[in-house]
């Protein structure tokens, strides 16, 4: 689209490429076309998920999809390769610990009983010294815990699914662990949206208000509805954004910036930019402390063995 094309002829040449059955592809695309439908419903047949719904629905009415597209793709890109590399750090630790757990489950079925029995015929009715075998139960332990932390996360989330939007927001923020992500994902997709309608040309008012009635972020549509009801009020975007604790600290800031210079849809898009760049440094803050961490507790598995093993072997020598 940044060469001229317009979106359906886009799609007609690109979905032969990226579709199996192109042609069904192709009809569906054209009847939701013909039937006067969006941008943001054409993405949602082709089975996009939400996520990128919510920022075509909003370029709908600023004009600028290609570049929405665009930078949804330069996201997209920018999260892979987040993932690629979380993917990578935590493939050696998470196999060595698997190992680990192999290794300690050969040595209690087969190294650990003979052990025991051999010191009990050593001792000759003395109190027996037995393997402390607990201790080779670390890596399933270890294991077990990431397992039910799993379970509870999914579970979570899909509970999480199923409340209202505000009841969503009160429990992200009570959760110390996501509290700070969701704050500055929220203000990032917030001040993006909002930022773009502005520097567009569409008053405050009514771009707060597409941010309310569109349906694919209900988050968004709930932090939209608060503040225009407080701009109709008469407040200033800044003080109404102070006055809700699930934006950043600084965006009230920024906006006062933005509205003292009369630039405020730039001054939005440039914060949306920044919060963009704290998410990525947040990510790899978080990334450099996950692999020291398997890494320790395969150490602290190693040592239990250790101790597990020579403890006994320790203790029989002082009887002999």
């Amino acid at each position: 689209m940044n060469e001229g094309y317009l979106l359906p002829t886009a799609l007609t040449l690109l979905l032969p490429m990226h579709t199996k059955q192109p042609s069904e592809a192709i009809e569906g695309v054209t009847a939701i076309l013909r039937g006067g439908g969006s941008a943001a419903e054409i993405l949602r047949f082709l089975g996009f998920k939400e996520q990128v719904l919510f920022p075509i629905e909003i370029a709908d009415y600023h004009g600028r999809l290609g570049e929405s597209i665009t930078a949804i793709a330069y996201s997209f890109s920018r999260s892979e390769q987040i993932r690629k590399k979380l993917k990578n750090i935590l493939l050696y630790p998470v196999s060595l610990l698997l190992l680990t757990a192999a290794l300690f489950l050969f040595f209690r079925t087969s190294y650990v009983p003979n052990l025991t029995e051999l010191m009990s015929s050593m001792q000759r009715g003395e109190e027996s010294n037995a393997v402390p075998a607990y201790l080779l139960s670390l890596p399933d332990l270890f294991i077990g815990f990431f397992v039910l932390f799993a379970v509870l996360v999914v579970l979570y989330r899909k509970l999480l699914a199923t409340r209202p939007p505000d009841v969503q927001i009160s429990w992200q923020l009570s959760v110390p662990i996501t509290k700070g992500f969701v704050r500055l994902y929220w203000s990032q997709s917030f001040a993006r949206e909002l930022g773009t309608l502005l520097h567009s040309g569409v008053s405050l008012q009514e771009s707060l208000e597409l941010l309310q009635k569109q349906r694919y972020n209900l988050t968004i549509q709930y932090m939209a509805g608060h503040i225009r009801n407080e701009v109709v009020m008469g407040l200033p975007l800044s003080t109404a954004i102070s006055r809700h604790d699930f934006f950043e600290g600084d965006m009230a800031s920024f906006a006062q910036q933005g509205e003292a210079a009369g630039y405020l849809g730039k001054e939005l898009v440039l914060y949306s930019e920044l919060l963009m760049e704290r998410i990525e440094q947040r990510v790899q803050a978080l990334m450099k402390v996950i692999q020291p961490t398997f890494f320790l507790i395969i150490a602290m598995c190693i040592i239990g063995a250790y101790l597990a093993i020579l403890l006994p072997m320790y203790n029989l020598v002082h009887t002999i």
